[in-house]
């Protein structure tokens, strides 16, 4: 079983739903079986492919890592007052 770790240029806190979007995301854009969130000190450092193949083509890489951003900018959106 091959694991491939596609990691974030910019560690951030995720809540729990868009940690399991992103790993949603991050699965069905691959080839692979199986993704985890990769996390260090509560904040989301990137995910972990597994059951695939051996590598992720960097435009799969880069879509996955924009996802993410789209969803740390929507928890950001929602902090300001209302």
């Amino acid at each position: 079983m091959a694991e491939v770790r596609v990691k974030f240029k910019t560690p951030a806190k995720l809540g729990q739903d868009a940690a399991l979007a992103l790993e949603d995301y991050a699965r069905a854009s691959s080839t692979f079986d199986a993704a985890v969130v990769l996390d260090a000190h509560h904040h989301v450092t990137g995910v972990s492919l597994a059951a695939g193949k051996a590598s992720v083509p960097e435009t799969v890489a880069h879509d996955i890592e924009r996802f993410f951003e789209s969803l740390v900018s929507d928890a950001a959106d929602r902090l300001g007052w209302s």
